[in-house]
């Protein structure tokens, strides 16, 4: 499965109705679509549809009740708010097992060297 960047304009959008930073909300969205994959692939499975077919799996999704689209999302903000605050947490706990040495901030952005 290829994962996609979400739409900048969404993750602005879901960050600031959410009250969350970008990265957060850029995971919620990334989250909440491999949710709804996931859920379709049980529908399909479950009255033997393809599971490749994009056009079913937008009809499936449009004939969902309106305010599912929207929990799908909530959920995930939900659920990466929390893993945000239990990492902080564990964070927390270990810098203050180790009060003498700071923890490095860790990233996956590329390093940027300039000379």
């Amino acid at each position: 499965m290829r994962t996609m960047t979400p739409d900048p304009l969404a993750v602005l959008q879901v960050a600031a109705d959410h009250n969350i930073s970008e990265e957060q909300a850029a995971t919620a969205i990334e989250w909440a679509a491999h949710m709804t994959v996931h859920a379709w692939e049980g529908y399909a499975d479950t009255l033997g549809l393809v599971k490749g077919d994009g056009d079913a799996m937008e009809a499936w999704f449009r004939s969902l009740a309106p305010g599912a689209q929207n929990a799908v999302l909530d959920d995930a903000v939900t659920a990466v708010v929390g893993a945000d605050n239990v990492l902080a947490e564990i964070y927390r706990n270990q810098d203050a097992k180790q009060a003498g040495r700071s923890r490095v901030m860790r990233t996956n952005r590329p390093r940027v060297h300039i000379r």
